[in-house]
């Protein structure tokens, strides 16, 4: 086999092909990129898997030889193609090596070749009644989401985005907790309504980060959901993932219908607020104190060796006087996604979450517990 490809082309999806391999794999073959070239295509097949989640993308090039496929490692093939200088790249298969140059053979790298025999088998999907959906869309379903996922093995279920179709409603949701904090978001989108999927599923963190970056480079991507596996189709490949068994908490009955004290506030000049008293905080958790009244509104940290720090606030607050502790980092991961140039925060007593919306975030809603001190 040897091939010309374009580099920038072949760069971007050895990164998503290396974002899939298995860096800690106990099977080697699970850390190593597959390709594979017919004769009768004037393309070639890169796969990836690490038993869990796959990627298979397809790369126009000029290729002459006979039908082949093989096994190289998918970081050091990627690192060598993402510095390679030229924009074209030939790649060349020589027996047990892949040999890697430009036209001039000014640089020239040599990969070790394993049998594709070992790579394993990855399960085929069909497209029917797949829902088209705008890739920013469902980029935008996750980034709005992902910081809210549990990082915690015991919260098993928590370590994913829940995406929900509400078919009446003509929406896809997206929620994430972590126990601490809630998420929900709302995209419409068109034909949800003959979605594959009546039913809501659980994608992983390390799968939905994949969904974005796939997502986001494209105008409309494929979704659906087939056999405990989420799946991305593209012009040019095909992502899946296996789902997150179990059945996901009611985050309806959590969110409060009712609140009597509401905080307005300057989104960009909370958030500068909160990072400037956070700076005196050394703990992980970073508990910072609202102190809320009609005429003032006083955000301090607590006293420490270091000192104390304390901002007051410009904002509007209607409700009784209260003093209500939250994580700071919290706060501040749901504002720095929303759009909004004020928020709404309707607060309630000691133990229960604030909620937080913004009118230019249309379907955003952040749930944040306090904190007990």
């Amino acid at each position: 086999m040897n091939a010309k490809i374009e580099t920038s082309r072949l760069e971007k999806i050895l990164k998503k092909i290396e974002g899939v391999a298995d860096k800690r794999a106990s099977m080697a073959v699970l850390s190593m990129v597959l390709i594979e070239y017919k004769p009768t295509e004037s393309y070639l097949h890169l796969l990836s898997t690490d038993l869990e989640i796959g990627y298979k993308g397809k790369i126009f090039a000029e290729v002459e030889g006979e039908e082949t496929s093989f096994c190289v490692p998918a970081r050091k093939f990627y690192e060598i193609v993402k510095n390679f200088p030229e924009d074209e790249i030939y790649l060349i298969k020589d027996e047990n090596r892949l040999v890697i140059k430009d036209a001039q053979e000014r640089i020239v790298y040599n990969l070790a070749i394993t049998d594709s025999e070992e790579f394993p088998s990855l399960p085929e999907f069909i497209e029917e009644n797949a829902i088209e959906i705008p890739g920013k869309v469902l980029a935008e379903l996750i980034s709005n989401t992902i910081f809210s996922t549990s990082k915690e093995e015991s919260h098993f279920v928590l370590g994913g985005i829940y995406f929900e179709p509400i078919k009446e409603e003509g929406i896809l949701r997206a929620v994430a907790s972590d126990g601490h904090r809630l998420v929900k978001l709302d995209r419409e989108v068109i034909g949800i309504e003959n979605v594959n999927f009546n039913e809501g599923f659980i994608v992983g963190r390390k799968a939905a980060k994949q969904i974005e970056d796939i997502a986001e480079e494209e105008l409309i991507v494929k979704l659906g959901y087939i056999n405990n596996y989420v799946v991305i189709w593209t012009s040019n490949s095909v992502f899946f993932a296996r789902t997150i068994e179990g059945t996901y908490p009611d985050y309806r009955s959590v969110i409060p219908s009712h609140y009597e004290n509401v905080l307005k506030v300057d989104r960009k000049l909370l958030m500068d607020a909160l990072k400037r008293v956070s700076l005196i905080i050394p703990e992980k958790f970073k508990p910072v104190t609202f102190d809320l009244k009609p005429d003032e509104i006083i955000l301090s940290s607590q006293e420490v060796e270091l000192g104390k720090a304390q901002i007051k606030l410009s904002a509007i607050y209607e409700g009784k006087p209260l003093t209500v502790n939250y994580n700071a980092d919290y706060i501040l991961d749901a504002l720095e996604v929303m759009n909004s140039e004020e928020v709404e925060i309707k607060i309630g007593e000691e133990r229960t979450p604030a909620l937080i919306t913004g009118r230019r975030d249309e379907g955003f809603l952040y749930l944040v517990m306090p904190m007990i001190l």
